[in-house]
């Protein structure tokens, strides 16, 4: 092994601010303390990248590693399987679903609400007849399982 594909524990910090890029390339921070990040399989240095995407690939992989062992496909190709999944078409609302965007949506301010409620069909009578977040919630909510 030649002495450049060693980074010693002394020189990583040298490593990741010369390496450091514009934007981390997991998570799109601009702003952001880098890491360096590294393989476990192979102790290799993948790159530097934000302590929020360190952590998410860690815990990404370790699930992996330890539930998934039955998995047809190595993780990279599980991983762009997830993504066109994700990115794939979406079917009716779910009851839980509902829940969950209602609750986010009475978490929302005012202006926000009453937005989001005209792009949901609600009429002006409708909104204006709303007192409080409770009922713009109800409103929503009806106008989500219509």
């Amino acid at each position: 092994m030649k002495k450049t594909d060693y980074v010693s524990a002394s020189e990583l910090a040298k490593w990741r601010e010369d390496n450091k890029p514009e934007v981390c390339p997991i998570l799109g921070h601009e702003n952001f303390t880098p890491v360096v990040d590294h393989d476990h399989k192979t102790g290799r240095i993948r790159g530097a990248i934000s302590l929020e995407g360190n952590a998410l690939i860690g815990k990404i992989e370790n699930f992996y590693t330890s539930r998934c062992v039955n998995a047809e496909y190595d993780l990279p190709v599980v991983l762009r399987a997830v993504a066109a999944y994700l990115e794939g078409p979406q079917g009716p609302l779910h009851p839980v679903g509902v829940r969950q965007v209602t609750k986010r949506f009475g978490r929302t301010d005012k202006q926000t609400q009453i937005t989001v409620l005209q792009v949901a069909g609600a009429s002006s009578e409708e909104i204006a007849a709303c007192k409080n977040s409770k009922q713009r919630t109800a409103l929503y909510r009806k106008k989500l399982v219509k």
